[in-house]
Protein backbone atom coordinates (compact mmCIF):
# COMPACT_ATOMS: atom_id res chain seq x y z
CA UNK A 1 0.00 0.00 0.00
CA UNK A 2 1.50 3.31 -1.04
CA UNK A 3 -0.43 5.55 1.33
CA UNK A 4 0.31 6.36 4.94
CA UNK A 5 -1.87 4.63 7.50
CA UNK A 6 -3.72 6.43 10.25
CA UNK A 7 -1.92 4.41 12.92
CA UNK A 8 0.52 1.62 13.56
CA UNK A 9 -1.81 -1.01 14.96
CA UNK A 10 -2.86 -4.26 13.32
CA UNK A 11 -5.50 -4.02 10.59
CA UNK A 12 -7.49 -7.03 11.75
CA UNK A 13 -7.53 -5.72 15.31
CA UNK A 14 -8.83 -2.37 14.06
CA UNK A 15 -11.56 -3.98 11.99
CA UNK A 16 -12.65 -6.11 14.90
CA UNK A 17 -12.80 -3.23 17.34
CA UNK A 18 -14.64 -0.69 15.22
CA UNK A 19 -17.06 -3.15 13.65
CA UNK A 20 -17.78 -4.81 16.97
CA UNK A 21 -19.07 -1.56 18.39
CA UNK A 22 -20.77 0.04 15.37
CA UNK A 23 -22.88 -1.24 12.51
CA UNK A 24 -23.76 0.45 9.22
CA UNK A 25 -27.19 0.48 7.60
CA UNK A 26 -27.93 2.01 4.20
CA UNK A 27 -31.62 2.78 4.69
CA UNK A 28 -33.86 4.04 1.85
CA UNK A 29 -35.30 7.46 2.66
CA UNK A 30 -37.48 10.10 1.07
CA UNK A 31 -34.47 12.31 0.35
CA UNK A 32 -32.66 12.84 -2.94
CA UNK A 33 -29.29 12.06 -1.32
CA UNK A 34 -28.05 8.74 0.00
CA UNK A 35 -28.38 8.33 3.76
CA UNK A 36 -26.38 5.91 5.91
CA UNK A 37 -27.02 5.27 9.58
CA UNK A 38 -24.13 4.19 11.82
CA UNK A 39 -25.40 2.95 15.17
CA UNK A 40 -23.90 1.42 18.28
CA UNK A 41 -24.37 -2.29 18.84
CA UNK A 42 -23.32 -2.24 22.48
CA UNK A 43 -22.34 0.11 25.26
CA UNK A 44 -18.70 1.21 25.07
CA UNK A 45 -16.64 -0.87 27.49
CA UNK A 46 -13.14 -0.20 28.80
CA UNK A 47 -11.49 -2.09 25.94
CA UNK A 48 -13.30 -0.01 23.31
CA UNK A 49 -12.56 3.27 25.08
CA UNK A 50 -8.87 2.34 25.30
CA UNK A 51 -8.99 1.50 21.60
CA UNK A 52 -10.37 4.98 20.85
CA UNK A 53 -7.67 6.51 23.04
CA UNK A 54 -5.00 4.79 20.95
CA UNK A 55 -6.60 5.94 17.70
CA UNK A 56 -6.77 9.53 18.95
CA UNK A 57 -3.26 9.60 20.37
CA UNK A 58 -1.60 8.00 17.35
CA UNK A 59 -3.42 10.37 15.05
CA UNK A 60 -1.37 13.27 16.43
CA UNK A 61 1.90 11.37 16.19
CA UNK A 62 2.59 7.80 15.04
CA UNK A 63 3.79 5.26 17.57
CA UNK A 64 7.08 4.95 15.67
CA UNK A 65 7.56 8.73 15.95
CA UNK A 66 6.98 8.60 19.71
CA UNK A 67 9.40 5.71 20.06
CA UNK A 68 12.11 7.57 18.16
CA UNK A 69 11.43 10.81 20.05
CA UNK A 70 11.93 8.98 23.34
CA UNK A 71 14.85 6.91 22.02
CA UNK A 72 16.75 7.51 25.25
CA UNK A 73 15.25 6.94 28.67
CA UNK A 74 12.29 9.17 29.44
CA UNK A 75 10.42 9.34 32.71
CA UNK A 76 6.69 8.76 32.88
CA UNK A 77 6.15 12.44 33.68
CA UNK A 78 8.20 13.55 30.65
CA UNK A 79 5.99 11.42 28.41
CA UNK A 80 2.81 12.73 30.03
CA UNK A 81 3.92 16.35 29.66
CA UNK A 82 4.83 15.86 26.01
CA UNK A 83 1.42 14.39 25.20
CA UNK A 84 -0.33 17.25 26.97
CA UNK A 85 1.54 19.72 24.74
CA UNK A 86 0.29 18.16 21.49
CA UNK A 87 -3.34 17.35 22.34
CA UNK A 88 -6.01 20.05 22.76
CA UNK A 89 -6.10 21.50 26.29
CA UNK A 90 -9.11 21.26 28.58
CA UNK A 91 -9.22 24.72 30.10
CA UNK A 92 -12.28 26.41 28.58
CA UNK A 93 -15.29 25.40 26.49
CA UNK A 94 -13.55 26.34 23.23
CA UNK A 95 -10.79 23.86 24.08
CA UNK A 96 -13.37 21.16 24.74
CA UNK A 97 -15.02 21.95 21.41
CA UNK A 98 -11.69 21.35 19.66
CA UNK A 99 -11.29 18.07 21.53
CA UNK A 100 -14.75 16.97 20.44
CA UNK A 101 -14.05 17.98 16.84
CA UNK A 102 -10.74 16.11 16.73
CA UNK A 103 -12.44 13.08 18.28
CA UNK A 104 -15.12 13.16 15.58
CA UNK A 105 -12.57 13.40 12.76
CA UNK A 106 -10.74 10.29 14.01
CA UNK A 107 -13.99 8.34 14.40
CA UNK A 108 -15.08 9.35 10.89
CA UNK A 109 -11.68 8.30 9.50
CA UNK A 110 -12.07 4.86 11.06
CA UNK A 111 -15.57 4.46 9.62
CA UNK A 112 -14.40 5.55 6.15
CA UNK A 113 -11.45 3.15 6.31
CA UNK A 114 -13.15 0.06 7.68
CA UNK A 115 -16.81 0.42 6.66
CA UNK A 116 -16.43 2.22 3.33
CA UNK A 117 -13.20 0.38 2.45
CA UNK A 118 -11.43 3.49 1.20
CA UNK A 119 -7.88 4.77 1.62
CA UNK A 120 -7.29 7.89 3.70
CA UNK A 121 -3.93 9.22 2.46
CA UNK A 122 -3.21 11.72 5.20
CA UNK A 123 -4.08 12.32 8.81
CA UNK A 124 -4.56 16.06 9.24
CA UNK A 125 -4.09 16.04 13.01
CA UNK A 126 -0.40 15.24 12.58
CA UNK A 127 0.07 18.64 10.96
CA UNK A 128 -1.42 20.78 13.69
CA UNK A 129 0.70 23.76 14.66
CA UNK A 130 -1.68 24.99 17.33
CA UNK A 131 -3.13 22.30 19.58
CA UNK A 132 -5.98 24.55 20.73
CA UNK A 133 -7.29 25.17 17.21
CA UNK A 134 -9.06 23.00 14.66
CA UNK A 135 -7.18 22.24 11.44
CA UNK A 136 -8.34 24.34 8.48
CA UNK A 137 -9.32 22.92 5.10
CA UNK A 138 -11.29 19.88 4.00
CA UNK A 139 -11.88 17.65 7.00
CA UNK A 140 -11.13 14.38 5.25
CA UNK A 141 -10.30 13.09 1.79
CA UNK A 142 -10.26 9.45 0.64
CA UNK A 143 -9.66 7.43 -2.51
CA UNK A 144 -10.62 4.10 -4.03
CA UNK A 145 -8.42 1.24 -2.88
CA UNK A 146 -7.52 -0.76 -5.97
CA UNK A 147 -5.42 0.39 -8.92
CA UNK A 148 -5.05 3.98 -10.03
CA UNK A 149 -6.91 6.74 -8.24
CA UNK A 150 -10.23 7.32 -9.99
CA UNK A 151 -12.63 8.34 -7.23
CA UNK A 152 -12.06 11.20 -4.79
CA UNK A 153 -14.28 11.43 -1.73
CA UNK A 154 -14.54 14.74 0.12
CA UNK A 155 -15.94 14.84 3.67
CA UNK A 156 -17.20 17.48 6.05
CA UNK A 157 -17.42 16.22 9.63
CA UNK A 158 -19.50 17.75 12.40
CA UNK A 159 -19.76 16.37 15.94
CA UNK A 160 -22.52 17.80 18.08
CA UNK A 161 -24.20 16.97 21.36
CA UNK A 162 -27.13 19.29 20.54
CA UNK A 163 -27.65 19.11 16.77
CA UNK A 164 -31.31 20.08 17.14
CA UNK A 165 -30.27 23.64 18.06
CA UNK A 166 -29.52 26.14 15.31
CA UNK A 167 -26.11 27.81 15.48
CA UNK A 168 -25.55 31.53 15.01
CA UNK A 169 -23.07 32.58 12.32
CA UNK A 170 -21.68 36.08 12.88
CA UNK A 171 -20.64 36.72 9.27
CA UNK A 172 -24.16 36.41 7.90
CA UNK A 173 -26.05 37.10 11.14
CA UNK A 174 -28.21 34.02 10.60
CA UNK A 175 -28.91 30.77 12.44
CA UNK A 176 -28.53 27.41 10.70
CA UNK A 177 -28.81 23.78 11.58
CA UNK A 178 -25.46 22.00 11.70
CA UNK A 179 -26.40 19.95 8.64
CA UNK A 180 -26.72 23.12 6.56
CA UNK A 181 -23.45 24.49 7.92
CA UNK A 182 -21.72 21.25 6.96
CA UNK A 183 -23.15 21.44 3.45
CA UNK A 184 -22.03 25.05 3.00
CA UNK A 185 -18.49 24.19 4.14
CA UNK A 186 -18.30 21.24 1.78
CA UNK A 187 -19.70 23.35 -1.07
CA UNK A 188 -16.99 25.96 -0.46
CA UNK A 189 -14.28 23.28 -0.66
CA UNK A 190 -15.81 21.83 -3.83
CA UNK A 191 -15.76 25.22 -5.56
CA UNK A 192 -12.00 25.59 -5.11
CA UNK A 193 -10.09 25.42 -8.41
CA UNK A 194 -7.73 22.79 -6.98
CA UNK A 195 -7.73 20.47 -4.03
CA UNK A 196 -5.62 21.96 -1.26
CA UNK A 197 -5.01 18.54 0.25
CA UNK A 198 -3.93 17.06 -3.09
CA UNK A 199 -1.55 19.98 -3.55
CA UNK A 200 -0.13 19.46 -0.09
CA UNK A 201 0.36 15.74 -0.75
CA UNK A 202 2.10 16.48 -4.05
CA UNK A 203 4.64 18.60 -2.17
CA UNK A 204 4.82 16.18 0.75
CA UNK A 205 5.76 13.19 -1.39
CA UNK A 206 8.06 15.31 -3.55
CA UNK A 207 10.11 16.31 -0.51
CA UNK A 208 10.33 12.62 0.43
CA UNK A 209 11.57 11.95 -3.15
CA UNK A 210 8.60 9.63 -3.66
CA UNK A 211 7.99 10.97 -7.15
CA UNK A 212 5.46 8.31 -8.19
CA UNK A 213 3.09 9.35 -5.43
CA UNK A 214 3.88 13.01 -5.95
CA UNK A 215 2.87 12.69 -9.60
CA UNK A 216 -0.44 11.05 -8.65
CA UNK A 217 -1.43 14.03 -6.55
CA UNK A 218 0.00 16.50 -9.06
CA UNK A 219 -2.43 15.10 -11.62
CA UNK A 220 -5.33 15.50 -9.19
CA UNK A 221 -4.34 19.12 -8.62
CA UNK A 222 -3.88 19.92 -12.32
CA UNK A 223 -6.66 17.85 -13.86
CA UNK A 224 -9.49 17.51 -11.31
CA UNK A 225 -12.03 17.02 -14.12
CA UNK A 226 -10.49 13.61 -14.87
CA UNK A 227 -11.59 12.21 -11.52
CA UNK A 228 -14.95 11.21 -10.08
CA UNK A 229 -15.79 13.46 -7.14
CA UNK A 230 -18.07 12.32 -4.33
CA UNK A 231 -19.27 14.48 -1.46
CA UNK A 232 -20.23 13.28 1.99
CA UNK A 233 -21.38 14.92 5.18
CA UNK A 234 -20.59 13.13 8.43
CA UNK A 235 -22.85 14.12 11.31
CA UNK A 236 -21.93 12.57 14.66
CA UNK A 237 -24.78 13.13 17.10
CA UNK A 238 -26.07 12.54 20.54
CA UNK A 239 -28.79 10.05 19.60
CA UNK A 240 -31.55 11.52 21.77
CA UNK A 241 -31.15 14.98 20.21
CA UNK A 242 -31.53 14.00 16.56
CA UNK A 243 -34.41 15.61 14.66
CA UNK A 244 -35.47 14.76 11.11
CA UNK A 245 -35.58 18.46 10.27
CA UNK A 246 -31.78 18.29 9.94
CA UNK A 247 -32.21 16.26 6.77
CA UNK A 248 -35.29 18.18 5.67
CA UNK A 249 -33.22 21.38 5.67
CA UNK A 250 -30.56 19.69 3.53
CA UNK A 251 -33.18 18.57 1.03
CA UNK A 252 -34.36 22.17 0.67
CA UNK A 253 -30.91 23.39 -0.43
CA UNK A 254 -30.02 23.75 -4.13
CA UNK A 255 -28.54 20.41 -5.30
CA UNK A 256 -25.09 21.80 -6.10
CA UNK A 257 -23.14 18.90 -4.60
CA UNK A 258 -23.79 15.67 -6.45
CA UNK A 259 -23.65 12.85 -5.70
CA UNK A 260 -24.19 13.67 -2.04
CA UNK A 261 -24.13 11.18 0.79
CA UNK A 262 -25.03 11.86 4.42
CA UNK A 263 -23.73 9.55 7.13
CA UNK A 264 -25.38 9.90 10.52
CA UNK A 265 -23.47 8.43 13.44
CA UNK A 266 -25.67 8.02 16.50
CA UNK A 267 -23.97 7.77 19.90
CA UNK A 268 -25.75 7.31 23.19
CA UNK A 269 -24.38 9.80 25.72
CA UNK A 270 -21.87 11.32 23.31
CA UNK A 271 -20.40 13.70 25.89
CA UNK A 272 -19.59 10.87 28.27
CA UNK A 273 -17.87 8.82 25.56
CA UNK A 274 -15.81 11.81 24.36
CA UNK A 275 -14.82 12.74 27.91
CA UNK A 276 -13.82 9.19 28.78
CA UNK A 277 -11.73 8.94 25.63
CA UNK A 278 -9.70 12.01 26.61
CA UNK A 279 -9.42 11.11 30.29
CA UNK A 280 -5.79 10.19 31.12
CA UNK A 281 -5.09 9.58 27.41
CA UNK A 282 -1.39 10.21 28.03
CA UNK A 283 -1.22 6.98 30.05
CA UNK A 284 -1.59 5.04 26.79
CA UNK A 285 1.81 6.31 25.65
CA UNK A 286 3.39 5.83 29.07
CA UNK A 287 2.47 2.15 28.86
CA UNK A 288 3.65 1.83 25.23
CA UNK A 289 7.04 3.43 25.98
CA UNK A 290 7.79 2.47 29.57
CA UNK A 291 5.37 -0.36 30.26
CA UNK A 292 7.98 -3.11 29.95
CA UNK A 293 10.79 -1.29 31.77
Amino acid sequence: MIFEKINNTNLEENMCKITDHFESNDIPTKYSFQTVFITEKSKPDTAFINYLKEQILFSYRSLSFFQRHFSTFATDDEIRNYVKRIIPPDNIQLDRNVRQGDWGEVLACLIVTYFQNLIVPINKLQWKFNNSKAVFGTDLIAFNKNGEIKDIHYYEIKTRQKPHNKEYIKKVKERYYISVLAYKSLEKDASSPTSSIANFLEMFYYEKEDFDNSDKFRNITRFPERYNSYFEIFLIFERNNYKEILLDELEALPPILSPLKVTLVFVDNLKRLVDKTWQDIEEILVQKINGDK
